[in-house]
């Protein structure tokens, strides 16, 4: 934690804008490492440690356990053969899980104009992957997650900051209540978080992204899980259901509604990587399809009307892919 950085946060408690005083015990050449965010109006205290800064504020069940699960499935994931080295080579895994995170981020950072020196906040940062990225191209970063677990949470930051000799701060803290001050931020960054909401924080989740954006920034949303009248998601996240991840699944509408309800003017994006839409000439597996069914394909493909179409098909019914959109904070 720098103390540069507390003016940009918000107190988790009173929500004093920039009342966060940051004292310190112990630093290395990067950062405050051990030590303390004193709240001047209110009185909170939250611990540095680490560099995190505490800003996890009498929090709810539901993120207690989905924390508590995060540290479990750090452990498998150690089991299963990941360390330091293996997630240093994120979103460059060889599944397509992350082939999906990958194409993911390069298709945004074509639409989205990310300049050094902006300011962005990645809620739920996980293995802290995008953070490092963008911190990489020079953006001043602020990962945001409810866990500090090293492989599964903000304690991962580490290996990157060491790699790449860069810094970004990290918060302990909720999205659905950002302990980050209003109007301080050029881009919100959220990729496969949004669903770890009910309806209600998902809606209050928006509003805050709006809130902390400045006038004319923008909200990034990648790879959000879809329910849909062809893929209803009765039991969503059931498969990893052991590690309490509370999720969810919503209408492709629903989260554009709430984004819109927020104040933003919204932008839906294409599929990253989809086999219709990417404009990559058809796999020879997908030419077994027909002669007449891919000229079809290839003719809607070609028509931004036929395009919008099938995108609104494969989100609004079949929902077999993720939503990915942009959001800009009206000026």
């Amino acid at each position: 934690m720098r103390g540069t950085s507390a003016p940009l946060l918000r107190c988790p408690r009173c929500h004093a804008d920039g009342a966060l005083r940051l004292t310190a015990e112990a630093r290395d050449a990067r950062e405050v490492t051990s030590g303390a965010l004193t709240c001047a109006r209110c009185g909170r205290t939250g611990a540095v440690t680490g560099g995190v800064a505490d800003l996890l504020h009498d929090p709810p069940p539901f993120v207690t356990a989905e924390a508590a699960g995060l540290r479990r499935f750090a452990e498998r994931m150690r089991a299963d053969g990941w360390d330091r080295e293996r997630v240093l080579r994120l979103p460059d895994e060889p599944s397509p899980y992350w082939h999906g995170q990958r194409a993911s981020l390069a298709q945004l950072a074509r639409t989205v104009a990310f300049r050094p020196g902006q300011r962005l906040l990645d809620v739920g940062a996980n293995t802290c992957w995008a953070s490092a990225a963008f911190a990489r191209d020079g953006l001043e970063v602020l990962a945001l997650d409810i866990a500090t677990h090293e492989l599964q949470g903000l304690d991962t930051a580490r290996w990157w900051m060491e790699r790449d000799g860069t810094h970004f701060e990290r918060l302990l803290g909720v999205m659905y209540d950002l302990p980050v001050a209003s109007a301080t931020l050029d881009h919100v960054f959220c990729c496969e978080v949004l669903h770890h909401n009910g309806l209600a924080n998902l809606r209050r989740t928006l509003r805050e992204a709006y809130r902390v954006l400045k006038p004319g920034g923008t909200l990034s949303v990648i790879r959000e899980t879809l329910r849909a009248p062809l893929t209803p998601q009765l039991r969503p996240g059931h498969e990893v259901a052991e590690f309490e991840g509370h999720e969810h699944a919503f209408l492709a509408a629903t989260y554009l509604t709430a984004a819109r309800a927020a104040g933003f003017r919204t932008r839906v994006l294409d599929p990253a990587g989809h086999w219709v839409l990417s404009g990559e000439p058809f796999a020879p597996s997908r030419r077994r399809r027909g002669a007449l069914k891919l000229a079809a394909l290839e003719l809607t493909r070609r028509r931004a009307p036929t395009r919008r179409a099938y995108r609104a098909y494969l989100h609004h019914v079949a929902g077999t892919v993720p939503l990915s959109f942009t959001a800009v904070k009206r000026p």
